[in-house]
This record gives structure tokens, sequence and C-alpha cells, in this order.
């Protein structure tokens, strides 16, 4: 098994042409999700981890599966042209690990990996996003 992403928190998914997803992933969670991250490197990335999938068959389902997965933590795996999505906070025991429901082995025609460099505007996103959870935090929402 080889997986392709290191960094875990699947923030962004959009539509390619010619039957693709764009799969982009950080190590920075959703700032709403409670949930503590585990997966910190040494330090945040000024990348995505961008995963590129070309699928056989019409994606607009798997589009809508990987949209609702936003902000979960996930690894990507692509072997002998099947695609495996896994649950990353059940990952480290085997007998526990978790595919996502309806993203088993669905045949994908080709794919790439490569790293995006964080825009300016990505930056300042994050940091809306947990300004507002702060200020959230101190009204007591």
């Amino acid at each position: 098994m080889k997986i392709l992403n290191k960094l875990v928190y699947l923030k962004n998914v959009e539509l390619l042409s010619e039957n693709g997803l764009l799969l982009k992933f950080d190590n920075l969670p959703i700032w709403r999700s409670n949930q503590f991250n585990i997966y910190f490197t040494d330090r945040h990335h000024d990348y995505y981890e961008c995963i590129f999938i070309y699928f056989k068959k019409n994606i607009l389902n798997y589009h809508m599966i990987f949209k609702s997965l936003i902000g979960e933590q996930l690894y990507i795996e692509i072997s002998n042209h099947l695609l495996n999505v896994w649950y990353a906070k059940y990952f480290d025991h085997i007998e526990d690990r978790n595919t996502v429901d309806n993203l088993e082995e669905i045949e994908v025609f080709n794919f790439k990996f490569e790293k995006i460099e964080k825009t300016a505007q990505d930056w300042k996103n994050e940091y809306t996003s947990l300004e507002k959870t702060y200020l959230d935090l101190l009204a007591g929402k």
C-alpha cells in the first residue's frame, strides 16, 4: 500500500475537465471542527499537497462525497488503478483501518501528485477562520 499524501486535512475539492477531481490537503485543521490535531509537522507548510485524479466513470457522485469530507483527516491510496480513501484517525491500527464509504476500489484512469504553494489569500482565509472561531469562543457561542 502506497499512501500519496502526508498532509491529512482535506481542504478543498475542485472539478477538473476530462472527468477529474483536484483534492487539496493541508496540515491545518478546519478551525470549526473541535478535533485535536495530532498530525502537525515541524511547522505549518506553505503549500498544499494536491492530488489530481481522473476517473474512468462519471465522477459527479464522487465529487459530492469528497465535498462532504472537507475537514476530515484522510489518506489517499491509488494502487493498480484503484482508488481507496482511508480515515487517517483510524489508520495507525490495522484492525481499526476504515475506508470511507463509497470510496473503495474505484477505477481511475490517471492521477498526479503535486505541491502547490499557498497564496496570500489562502493564509488570509485561514487567519480569518481562526479569528472567527476565537471570537465565537470568547462570546460563549
